[in-house]
């Protein structure tokens, strides 16, 4: 049956309005980690993020304001500030023929987002973006609050969290998504030298719960350009979301020849992680993340290491309208071994010689609150 209205009907119905593109938010992360090495200097030896152990750590405060482009010939923006302990080692340190921080670096880590975007009537849409950005590699975030783990995994640690430059994505069909990427380097706020460098990503829907992703980068890293110096970077996904499971693995392999060692075989690092999580009931879920990383040369931890690292997680979320709660008890086994190899325990062996041995034991509580629009 069909109810027709009578005069006047039109007038009264609300109008319907699209949704509000703009969007606001903060978020405010701290952690303690109970790190049963007890080190003197509170580190977490080869970590980036959450570096510090054994003592309340103010990880990550961010706020920012996001505009999305829904339709084609629409703009968008993002704008973000950050600060916390996950930023200290967004500034590299200086290494002679490679890493420069660029300068103002130590100001600039507390920009998180601050590009523009415009969706091009071209196809189904060209996205266009242009300034700082997200990275385009890694299955984990920069932000605990989006990840599996509290902690992050090496992986995560050691690719490009954010990304200098203009970039664009393209969706092929409803399942194939690929894009491309002329950047400033592998570290946004590196400056070895003046030439871009070129990444791509592709991700591949292949079934309803199994997503295949290939993300590739390529560029020179090192004062010397020469092509035979550039450093090629892969990381490789296959993601599985069942109803209450969810399966990644995660494969990443990077090589570069150093150029103050030409005559030296390439450098070369790899490895892997497999996350898991489980949603139990209503608000509790449980993960689990086995990884090993390994920096055959010391390229990128600076020490010569194999490390792996088992990660569990019993999580327990509560939203409240906009804001969330989120709480996490977390056990992380850390091994390393190699020439280099190890975690700090204690104090020093001698004056300037930090005592490591070879597995660290962690127990970390954190705490994040989130607000959205």
């Amino acid at each position: 049956m069909v109810l027709c209205a009578g005069p006047g009907a039109a007038e009264s119905m609300p109008e319907k309005t699209e949704p509000n593109p703009w969007q606001y938010g903060a978020l405010l992360d701290v952690s303690y980690g109970l790190n049963f090495n007890f080190p003197e200097n509170h580190q977490f030896r080869s970590k980036q993020t959450t570096p510090r152990t054994n003592e309340v750590s103010p990880n990550m405060a961010l706020g920012y304001v996001h505009k999305e482009p829904h339709r084609a010939r629409d703009w968008g923006m993002e704008l973000a500030a950050q600060a916390g302990y996950d930023t200290d080692a967004l500034v590299p340190r200086e290494q002679d023929g490679r890493d420069r921080p660029v300068p103002g670096a130590d100001l600039l880590r507390h920009l998180a987002r601050a590009n523009v975007s415009y969706l091009a009537p071209i196809g189904s849409g060209l996205l266009l973006t242009a300034g700082l950005m997200k990275g385009y590699i890694n299955f984990e975030s920069f932000y605990a609050k989006h990840n599996f783990n509290y902690s992050r995994s090496y992986l995560t640690d050691y690719s490009p969290n954010f990304v200098f430059g203009v970039g664009s994505r393209y969706a092929i069909n409803h399942n194939v998504d690929v894009g491309f990427h002329v950047m400033n380097g592998f570290q946004y706020l590196a400056h070895a030298n003046d030439l871009p460098s070129y990444g791509a990503e592709l991700d591949w829907r292949v079934t309803k719960r199994l997503v295949v992703a290939q993300n590739l980068y390529y560029g020179p890293d090192q004062a010397d350009t020469s092509l035979r110096f550039w450093r090629f970077f892969s990381d490789t996904q296959v993601q599985w979301r069942g109803d209450e499971v969810t399966i990644v693995l995660a494969y990443d392999i990077g090589t570069e020849r150093a150029a103050d060692q030409p005559n030296q075989a390439r450098t070369f690092w790899t490895g892997a992680a497999l996350f898991t999580r489980w949603d139990i009931s209503g608000p509790w879920s449980l993960a689990v993340r086995p990884e090993w990383f390994w920096d055959r040369n010391g390229r990128l931890t600076e020490f010569e290491q194999l490390l792996w690292a088992v990660t569990t997680t019993l999580e327990y979320r509560r939203h409240v309208r906009p804001q969330l709660w989120l709480t996490r008890l977390e056990y992380r086994y850390d091994h390393s071994t190699g020439q280099d190899g190890g975690f700090f325990k204690g104090g020093d062996m001698a004056p300037g010689v930090p005592r490591l041995v070879p597995s660290q034991h962690l127990l970390l509580l954190s705490l994040v609150l989130a607000f959205d629009s």
